[in-house]
Parts: C-alpha cells; sequence; structure tokens
C-alpha cells in the first residue's frame, strides 16, 4: 500500500500499478523471484506468466511446445524414471535437445530477474502513488476493477483450466491457455484416455494415450489453478490500492473546507466497511441525501494483523498465502504421478491427479512446518475504512438505513452534543 503520495504537479508519475484494457488486467506487483523462477523451469513461459509478462509467456510456451515435440525431450524423461535409459537415449533427437537447452536457461534466469526488476518498480509506484483507473468500457468489452474470491477462480480452473483466468477479467489468457489446453489434450488423446479411467478399463486408458503430449497435461493443469488464485488476488490488491488513493485524495480535498453550520441537533455516525464499491457508493448515497461532502470524513486503516494465513481471501489479499510451495509440490508429484502411472494399474490420469493432491497436501505440510507465528486458515472480515457522518438529527434513519443496505460491517452512533467544534 502506497506510504507517501506523489506531490510534484509539473513531474507526472512515471511508474504505472496497473492497467484495465479490454485485454484484461495487470498489475505491477511484488513477487518472490525464486517462485517466478522454478514455474519457468516446470514450463518454459510460466515463470513470466506468473509475473504478468504475459507476451514473453505466449512465445516461450510456443517456443517449449514446438522444440521439447521435436526433441523428444518429455519421451525421453519418462523412459529415464522409469529406469530404461537406452530407450531414452535412443529416442531423444540430439540436435533439437541442444536447441531446448539455452532458451530453457533463458527462461529460467530470465524471469528470476524480470521478477527483481519488477519489485523495484512496485517500490517507486507506491511513492510515486499515481491513480489506476477502474473500469475500461469498449466496443468489444465492458472491464471494471472488483472484489473476487480466489478460490472460485481456483476452483474453476481445476474445473477446465482458463476458466479462471476469464473469472478474474484476464480475457486474452484465460482464451490462450483454455485453447492450449483443448489443443494439448487432442494431442494427447486425454479425453478419451481420461473416460476410459473413469470407466475401469485402465489398460486402454494407458495404451491410448501420447506419452510425449500427454506429459505436458500435469504442469499445465497445476500451474492453470495457481494462476488463476494468485491472478484474482492481485486484482483484489489493486482494487483495495486503488481506493485507498481515491479517499486519501477525497479527504486532502475537503481539508480545506469549514464544516457547515448544522445547529445544535445534529448527530454523529461512525461505520466500518472493507474495500468494496460499497464504500463509494454510501458516500454518493449520503451526499444526494443532502449531507455536505466535508462532512463525510471517510479514510482507509492500517491494519497491523500479522498472522499468516493458508488461502488469500476477499477479506485478505496481501498475497501471503501458503498455497505456493504447496501447488509447486502438487506438480510435481503429479508429474511423476503421471509417469509412473503409464505402466501402474490405474494409468496416468488417475495417478496423475492422485499426486497431484498429495504432493499439495505434503507442500502444504513443510509450509506449516517452517512458517512461524500464528496461522489461520482464512482471514475474516476486518475493519479496512471508517466512516464518520455529521447531519441534522432528523435524516439519522435514513443515514443508517443507506449504511446497511451499502453492506456496513458496524455503526456506532455517537452521544448528541449542543456543539461541533
Amino acid at each position: 500500500m502506497p506510504h507517501q503520495r506523489f506531490q510534484s504537479a509539473s513531474i507526472a508519475p512515471r511508474y504505472s500499478k496497473g492497467k484495465i484494457s479490454v485485454f484484461g488486467i495487470n498489475s505491477l506487483y511484488p513477487r518472490t523471484p525464486w517462485v517466478a523462477a522454478w514455474w519457468a523451469a516446470s514450463f518454459p513461459g510460466f515463470g513470466h506468466m506468473y509475473i504478468g509478462k504475459y507476451l514473453y509467456g505466449f512465445v516461450l510456451i510456443i517456443w517449449e511446445l514446438v522444440v521439447n515435440n521435436n526433441a523428444h525431450i518429455n519421451m525421453a524423461i519418462a523412459l529415464s524414471f522409469l529406469g530404461r535409459f537406452d530407450e531414452a537415449k535412443a529416442v531423444l533427437n540430439e540436435g533439437w535437445a541442444l536447441l531446448y537447452l539455452c532458451v530453457y536457461v533463458y527462461s529460467i534466469w530470465d524471469s528470476y530477474r524480470c521478477t527483481v526488476e519488477i519489485n523495484k518498480s512496485h517500490m517507486l509506484a507506491e511513492i510515486e502513488d499515481a491513480p489506476v483507473a477502474p473500469s475500461e468500457v469498449s466496443f468489444f468489452d465492458v472491464v471494471t476493477l472488483d472484489k473476487k474470491h480466489p478460490w472460485v477462480g481456483a476452483v474453476w480452473s481445476t474445473l477446465t483450466p482458463g476458466l479462471g483466468q476469464l473469472y478474474s477479467s484476464s480475457t486474452i489468457v484465460g482464451t490462450f491457455i483454455l485453447a492450449w489446453w483443448i489443443f494439448v489434450c487432442h494431442k494427447a488423446v486425454a479425453v478419451r484416455s481420461g473416460l476410459y479411467s473413469f470407466l475401469g478399463d485402465f489398460d486402454r486408458a494407458a495404451a491410448v494415450v501420447d506419452w510425449q503430449w500427454f506429459l505436458f497435461l500435469p504442469s499445465i493443469y497445476s500451474f492453470a489453478i495457481y494462476q488463476a488464485y494468485v491472478s484474482v488476488t492481485e486484482n483484489n490488491t489493486l482494487f483495495d490500492i486503488e481506493q485507498i488513493r481515491f479517499l486519501r485524495v477525497r479527504a486532502d480535498k475537503l481539508a480545506q473546507q469549514y464544516p457547515v453550520d448544522n445547529g445544535t441537533d445534529t448527530v454523529q455516525i461512525i461505520a466500518t466497511f472493507e474495500h468494496s464499491p460499497f464504500v463509494e457508493m454510501a458516500i454518493h448515497d449520503l451526499e444526494k441525501l443532502g449531507v455536505p461532502p466535508q462532512q463525510i470524513v471517510a479514510l482507509p486503516v492500517e491494519n497491523l494483523e500479522a498472522n499468516t494465513h493458508v488461502i488469500d481471501s476477499i477479506h485478505r489479499v496481501d498475497g501471503r498465502s501458503m498455497l505456493d510451495g504447496a501447488m509447486m509440490c502438487a506438480a510435481i508429484f503429479s508429474v511423476l504421478g503421471t509417469i509412473y502411472g503409464f505402466v501402474w494399474h490405474w494409468g496416468p490420469i488417475i495417478w496423475g491427479l492422485i499426486g497431484m493432491v498429495g504432493g499439495f497436501f505434503l507442500g502444504l505440510a513443510i509450509e506449516l512446518l517452517l512458517r512461524k507465528g500464528n496461522i489461520k486458515f482464512t482471514a475474516s472480515y476486518k475493519t479496512e475504512v471508517i466512516i464518520e457522518v455529521t447531519c441534522q438529527a432528523s435524516l439519522q434513519q435514513h443515514l443508517i438505513h443507506i449504511l446497511k443496505v451499502r453492506k456496513a460491517n458496524g455503526i456506532v452512533i455517537m452521544p448528541r452534543t449542543a456543539e461541533r467544534v
């Protein structure tokens, strides 16, 4: 959250906090460099998509599909893990494999480097406190910056990769992942294999799949779920930052205005809110009711809570959840489950899913052991904005009704006094 505001009237802010367009929502969000590097190692392009460099990510993903398939790297990896080393050497195309190596290493290095630079830009963007337009209306779409549940995005991508990204308003990213998932599933014969698996015909499930193409799926599936979750979390944070700026700017503009004399029969009401569109709607409704703007004081609250949460929620979107390690372990064990599922009885899909679930809980357990301090599963409601209203006593019931309709967390009616200073 911004701690300073850029005051120069002659120099415009140079570092943008985020951008909303018909293509989606992106922001300068502080991320962990080694997490970006790990996702790049699991699949070139994932590390760049994780940090918001989607064009880089798309290029590297297409490169991975082309070069990996020509080099038969997935096939060689699977055979190596199964102990069939001679077959792995025979199937590997050495010429394409040599082309693969340099770009693979570059993808890991560059995703780490870019994350460090983005984190620096994020710090400068906080200092300059540049405005973010909370909506974009075009002929093709209406995109708004609003609060959503991260777990809903993860669930939609669990059902079909790409849907969680569409839920988070990342139109281009969601479309790319959805089309990419359908294409790889078709090439891997994954849908037919899944049908045989759930019908109990495990021998046919393992026999029909294309090993080379199928080994792309565990990493794609794990990352699509994780990226949808992260994308919603980042958008929620951007919403909070934008609303905090709006409330501070509004307070500054009204600071020099003198209070309106309402006589002696006045009432003061204090209400608490979470960051949401209802805050601004409540302010607008109160002004329409006849309350002077300078007598509606709305300011953000600096919360001091230091608890670690297992998952982010719509009530807590600081990105310090414990799912990074859990999803990385899920991806690793999903790949291993798929490889051994090629020869084990239940087939690659069942074992891949078992590996993913088992890896998720193993990673979560490791995170719980390594973290210190209080740990909560998720965050509950908390006060993020305080609105203080001074108005005529005759408007009290109307004012309370507005605050309730606009989802105030709590309301306090201060004792009446004969004079307001």
